[in-house]
């Protein structure tokens, strides 16, 4: 019977013990990352449950919120004017169509449509063989009749001929002066120059075609200066001036100013449309061109020494106009009265002083009273978070309630307890201004001074809607 060799119970226990103790190590590392995992999305989006990076409530129960990344400008002072706008289609003031003058084929074509030609530069030739044919007949006729009209003046002064003669003879020569002469324009007919500087608008004839009196070749137009013709509504009569400056703009050079001046102001006004025509000239710079569609505007009124902010500045989520001013880290809201508009910048009449530095990026969505950081213009955020400006596309940055995380478009949570739509948490800091209006329950006549708002900023008709549909929404839920 073999012997069967009988274990120690030592290493069979040893053995258990590490697994044991392995197994443990295991499932605690597991559940520690969970827990890490699980206390860093906890210390990112708070105890109330924000997105992360913008703070929440701690468990003290304290509120703490990430500053808004935005970036300003400051309020200066600066030469500013009201226009009278309106459009007008341009035109030249000097363009005819060359027509001939006599009756024979093109036997040369020197230029072409869009050359530019100068006064009295040959354009086209046509034959001439049979007028000059007939100018050395006239010649040959007036050499005769020139003889018997010096025969004829030495007779009737020795009085061997009577004056009848002598006038017949007299005539005879004249008659044969004016038909070399006569002859002589027709030929000259036979060359078509260009009757000033500009350019062959259209050549309406071909090589060798027969052309006859009147029968048009071609149209030349002189683009240098060029008019602009506008209607101006009657009201607008006290601030219209001959020599008035003003300036335009055409769609192939949107950010150009093409300066013009008021040439002449019709003085009658037109029964129909209860408008005035007024003429401007322009310099076309070797860029407008007769045809061309611009946008005019009148400069009618100055103001050498006024506060100037960007539009951008102007927040579009107030009926009222409102700026948001960055002033000790945090964000200061003021109702303001604007006065002329220019471009891309506005007069500001009250609300602002001097070197305020107005928020241009990122104002959208704050409150009175919002902790900021002011960044330079171009500084790039915190990757993966939203830039305080809108998209590219136009449309707006995620705000707070729109899911997502939170960018500089919106408030940090806790941001309500400041003022907003009221304030349940009592009024703003500082006095502060209107706040976020109502977009549930706002009148048609402020729902659109907020759209025309947004048209000034360039938005599209449906990145309006689509804007104005994010803050009803926003609103819903702040109210929930």
């Amino acid at each position: 019977m073999m012997n069967r060799r009988r274990l120690s119970p030592e290493p069979a226990l040893r053995f258990l013990v590490l697994s044991t103790a392995l197994l443990s190590l295991t499932l605690a590392a597991c559940s520690g990352d969970t827990a890490d995992d699980q206390g860093g999305r906890r210390a990112g989006r708070g105890q109330s449950g924000g997105p992360p990076g913008r703070g929440g409530m701690s468990r003290g129960g304290e509120g703490t919120s990430a500053a808004v990344p935005v970036e300003v400008a400051r309020v200066e002072r600066r030469k500013i004017a009201s226009y009278i706008e309106t459009n007008g289609t341009l035109e030249a003031e000097n363009e005819v169509d060359i027509v001939a003058r006599t009756a024979a084929p093109i036997v040369e074509l020197l230029t072409e449509e869009g050359r530019q030609v100068t006064r009295g530069q040959l354009l086209a030739r046509l034959d001439d063989a049979e007028l000059r044919a007939q100018l050395e007949i006239h010649r040959v006729t007036l050499d005769e009749t020139q003889l018997a009209y010096e025969r004829a003046k030495t007779l009737q002064a020795d009085e061997l001929i009577s004056t009848e003669e002598y006038e017949q003879a007299a005539a005879s020569y004249e008659f044969a002066t004016a038909q070399v002469q006569a002859t002589e324009i027709q030929l000259s007919y036979t060359e078509v120059r260009a009757p000033f500087d500009g350019w062959i608008v259209t050549r309406y004839v071909q090589f060798a075609e027969q052309v006859n009196n009147n029968t048009p070749m071609f149209r030349v137009s002189d683009f240098d200066p060029l008019l602009c013709t506008i209607r101006v509504p009657e009201r607008e009569l006290p601030r219209l001036r001959d020599g008035q400056p003003a300036h335009l703009t055409v769609e192939p050079w949107p950010d150009e100013r093409f300066d013009a001046r008021v040439l002449r102001i019709s003085p009658v006004i037109d029964q129909a449309s209860g408008t005035i025509r007024v003429t401007l000239e322009v310099r076309s710079r070797n860029r407008l061109r007769p045809g061309m569609f611009a946008r005019v505007f009148v400069e009618a009124e100055t103001r050498d020494d006024a506060l100037v902010v960007p539009k951008t500045a102007l927040s579009l989520e107030s009926i009222g106009d409102t700026v948001f001013v960055a002033a000790d880290g945090v964000a200061a809201r003021r109702d303001v009265e604007l006065g002329f508009s220019e471009g891309d910048h506005v007069e500001i009449v009250s609300g602002v002083q001097e070197s305020d530095a107005v928020i241009v990026v990122g104002q959208d969505g704050l409150s009175d009273g919002t902790p900021v950081q002011v960044l330079q213009a171009g500084t790039s955020l915190a990757a993966g978070g939203p830039q305080p400006q809108d998209r590219a596309d136009g449309h707006p940055p995620p705000m707070r309630g729109e899911g997502g995380p939170a960018g500089p478009g919106g408030p940090p949570p806790g941001a309500r307890g400041r003022g907003e739509r009221g304030g349940r948490g009592g009024p703003p800091p500082g006095g502060g201004g209107r706040e976020r209006p109502d977009f549930a329950s706002m009148t048609p006549e402020q729902l659109e001074r907020i759209k025309e708002r947004m048209r000034q900023r360039g938005m599209t008709e449906e990145q309006i809607d689509e804007r104005i549909e994010r803050m009803k929404q926003r609103t819903q839920q702040e109210d929930r």
